[in-house]
């Protein structure tokens, strides 16, 4: 297995698969399904603000809701995003060959991290100026674009996480 895989990284994914987070997660029958519940709960914290939030910079609904109150879910993104990316390394340690080698997950990764790097912008440039603007004004056209960027990225994030089982898995 993983054949295609640089040298570099076999030893990397060898040790995954001796730990015992691999055990904890291809143990017990119970524990892939748990996790998979927990990471689509997650999934469900995190995305729902965030269509909230990013359509909200778009200029969707500006009128009946002010950009302050939309911030307000940050909190449970945050919390998605967490029990996302705990499921997510467990899922990753459970099955370390089958991810590395697996497009679906490298393309997610690579979003990820995308998607990471335009939040930072966010809380760095934009909302400062945002913090300038009504609570019921359009936002700038640079904010709305960090905003189509996320809900475009997030969505990437979802589907290509949601490809992992058929695309790429040998």
């Amino acid at each position: 297995m993983g054949e295609n895989l640089p040298n570099w990284i076999r030893p990397i994914l060898d040790w995954m698969g001796n730990t015992w987070i691999n055990e904890f997660m291809l143990g017990p029958p119970w524990t892939w399904p748990w996790f998979e519940t927990l990471h689509f709960t997650g999934m469900c914290l995190l995305f729902g603000p965030i269509i909230i939030m990013d359509l909200r910079l778009l200029g969707f609904d500006r009128l009946a809701l002010s950009s302050a109150a939309t911030h307000k879910l940050i909190p449970l993104t945050i919390a998605g995003f967490a029990i996302n990316l705990v499921t997510g390394v467990f899922f990753l340690f459970g099955n370390p060959y089958r991810y590395a080698m697996n497009i679906s997950f490298v393309i997610k990764a690579v979003l990820i991290v995308l998607a990471g790097i335009n939040a930072i912008y966010f809380w760095k440039k934009a909302m400062p100026i945002l913090e300038h603007t009504g609570p019921h004004e359009a936002a700038p056209t640079s904010i709305r674009i960090v905003g189509l960027s996320s809900l475009l990225l997030w969505t990437g994030v979802l589907c290509f996480g949601r490809l992992i089982p058929y695309l790429g898995t040998g």
